[in-house]
């Protein structure tokens, strides 16, 4: 008696699924069928505009990128993915600049994380949605993004030509001033002052023409710090009597050690000497 209301329990179900299943196959069999025709309607095939399908460079209609060659999104990528080969070139006022030479990106190692693209300080590439990117070798997946011939560098304006003038003749002014100094305040050298005032009125007047007021107040800084040596290693004023030959003798040993200060004490002392010996010959 159990096997048989078993049997006809599991047929009721068997029944009930085959409906079920049914169903589904029917509410398909009436649905409107849509067939894409891909590749004939690439013109009218919507693809998501955020979708990541390969990098690029972004260039803007002059042809330029925005591209520094920091390495930032070399370092980045996380499988090696991207190459970065640059190269040093010469400015025009003299200095090596940083450029990028080649930008390698090899899509099919790419993971589309697009880490490079978020880290990247420039805004210099991001992902297309073109996914078209089906090749029969691997070798055709490795691009150079920069494809475009780099421009040479900008011609200078002659704002910017006198104004490199400028500076070039004021580091020029200052180093000299402070070269004249530097031999004032050597000891048994001597740079007449009115000299020195020239120079340091020209190095000033120099770095007063380029307008910058950091350069201006180093010239400044390095004009005041001269004066200051030159007033410091100045020689004092000679004895007004004469002296005799041990004071001469002293005073020679004394200049000989090239001590400014040790000078200045020994002639104090010998003009206070000659001066109280002086005294005592007209008493």
């Amino acid at each position: 008696m159990g096997s048989i209301k078993d049997y006809f329990s599991g047929l009721g179900k068997g029944v009930a699924s085959l409906v079920k299943g049914l169903e589904v196959t029917g509410k398909e069999f009436v649905t409107p069928k849509i067939t894409e025709k891909y590749p004939d309607n690439r013109e009218e095939m919507h693809v998501a505009q955020r979708f990541r399908a390969t990098l690029q460079f972004i260039y803007d209609k002059e042809g330029n990128h925005k591209c520094i060659a920091c390495g930032t999104c070399e370092r980045n990528c996380p499988n090696g993915t991207i190459t970065i080969e640059t190269k040093m070139v010469d400015t025009w006022d003299g200095k090596k600049k940083k450029k990028l030479d080649r930008y390698v990106y090899d899509l099919g190692s790419c993971t589309f994380c697009q880490l490079c693209v978020q880290t990247c300080p420039t805004n210099a590439i991001e992902f297309s949605n073109d996914f078209e990117q089906a090749v029969f070798t691997r070798s055709k997946l490795v691009k150079q993004l920069n494809y475009l011939p780099e421009k040479p560098e900008p011609k200078p304006t002659p704002e910017q030509i006198a104004k490199f003038e400028a500076e070039k003749k004021a580091k020029i002014e200052a180093a000299k001033a402070a070269a004249a100094a530097k031999k004032a305040a050597a000891p048994g050298t001597a740079v007449p002052a009115v000299e020195l005032d020239e120079k340091a009125k020209k190095a000033l007047a120099a770095a007063e023409a380029t307008g910058d007021p950091e350069k201006i107040a180093k010239v400044k800084a390095a004009l005041e710090k001269a004066a200051k040596m030159k007033a410091a290693q100045a020689p004092a004023a000679a004895p007004a009597v004469e002296l005799d030959e041990k004071a001469k003798k002293a005073l020679a040993a004394a200049e000989a050690t090239g001590d400014s200060e040790k000078i200045a004490k020994v002639k104090a002392a010998l003009e206070k000497a000659a001066k109280l010996k002086a005294e005592k010959g007209n008493a």
